[in-house]
């Protein structure tokens, strides 16, 4: 596989943007101020991409405090910026000289390796600064870019991982995630394809896929394939069953959904779109043990948190139903159904303060749902055809 260089990987304005990134300092006393005028003046100048004097300034300020290492990052970072990246592991190799951990000097001397497309010397320099800073999210981002790039995916994955666990709502990080999740799946479905053509297998994959592309026929015709071919196929019957479920043929479903349950009883989807059903047929008392089992299985999963409270409800068990919806809204706060079916326990429960507090929740997270809605759906149509 042919990996372009960085030129041709970033886009250079976004690429300058990035680097353009530099924390500030406070410093303290009188020399500290005139360091930061240094700063503050070269700032000014690269903000206009006067460049050239820009770094006149920052040479002006090592001769009247050699060595600082603020200054060193600084310039180093300008000259990053004008993709002289030799020039600037340079300098930044002399900031580390004064202060050997100083904060992102590291992850700089990556950036400008892997600009050189040198990607062991940018991991290790990404990796010296995780060792001072583990929770860089910089740093672990393009720890995971270099990792893809020389085909340790699953590393990726996990510098990855460790950005979104502190930060779930980062699009980007997510982005990545999902391109090096898909980038995995294709090669894996290729292997397949080559060892096991016209097989089950390969048609078991297509299936899945139509699946999460939410083409529900298509996976049904699929499914009922594999069914024919191979009538023991491992999970055909909770698959299938799914699958109908999605397409909204409730009464095909059940049937498959009841074998699936014959094989495995504690599977956590089965027992829930079972369930389900069961709880649409005002079954409640045949719908609650599925139910049960299916948030035990999958405990994070609201869908069938919120049907086991339905059946709760229906069975007059409204304290169990505010348990399990209590749990329900500490899991996903911004979850609109567990506000609106807690409002409804709390009226059976003649707690109108609470009542209308979740009333008022569930209304302002539906607005808020509506707004990012437009939102989307304006962006998308000013979008060049």
């Amino acid at each position: 596989m042919e990996y372009r260089s960085v030129t041709e990987r970033l886009a250079v304005p976004a690429f300058l943007a990035l680097l353009m990134f530099v924390p500030h300092f406070v410093f303290s006393g009188e020399s500290a101020q005139t360091v930061q005028s240094f700063l503050s003046k070269a700032a000014a100048l690269e903000k206009v991409q006067n460049y050239a004097e820009a770094e006149n300034v920052y040479l002006r300020a090592l001769n009247d405090y050699p060595g600082q290492p603020e200054i060193l990052k600084r310039l180093g970072i300008l000259y990053q910026t004008e993709l002289k990246f030799h020039e600037s592991i340079e300098v930044f190799q002399k900031a580390l000289q004064e202060s050997p951990d100083y904060p992102e000097v590291h992850l700089y001397i990556g950036l400008s390796y892997y600009g050189l497309n040198d990607y062991a010397k940018a991991l290790d320099a990404f990796k010296q600064e995780l060792k001072a800073y583990p929770d860089s999210p910089r740093a672990h981002y393009y720890a995971a870019m270099v990792l893809e790039s020389i085909g340790r995916p699953l590393e990726a994955i996990e510098n990855l991982d460790a950005i979104v666990s502190a930060q779930p709502d980062d699009a980007k990080v997510w982005y990545q995630l999902a391109k090096i999740y898909r980038t995995q799946a294709m090669h894996a479905f290729q292997q397949v394809a080559e060892l096991a053509p016209n097989s089950v297998l390969v048609r078991a994959l297509k299936a899945e896929s139509y699946d999460e592309d939410q083409k529900y026929p298509e996976a049904i015709k699929e499914y009922q394939q594999i069914l024919k071919e191979q009538p023991n196929f491992p999970g055909i019957h909770s698959a299938l069953g799914q699958a109908y479920f999605n397409n909204v043929q409730y009464a095909e479903a059940e049937q498959e959904l009841r074998l699936a349950l014959q094989e495995d009883p504690n599977n956590p989807m089965a027992n829930y779109g079972l369930g389900d059903i069961l709880l649409k047929n005002q079954k409640p008392g045949e719908a609650l043990p599925l139910l049960q089992i299916a948030v035990m299985g999958n405990p994070t999963y609201l869908p069938p948190r919120n049907d086991l409270a339905k059946c709760y409800l229906a069975l007059g068990h409204v304290q169990q139903a505010r348990d399990v919806l209590l749990k329900a809204v500490e899991i996903n706060p911004k979850a609109k159904e567990p506000h609106y079916l807690l409002a409804q326990v709390y009226a059976q429960l003649h707690d109108v303060t609470n009542q209308k507090r979740e009333i008022s929740l569930f209304e302002n997270l539906d607005k808020q749902n509506e707004e990012k809605r437009q939102d989307a759906t304006a962006k998308t149509m000013q979008q060049p055809k």
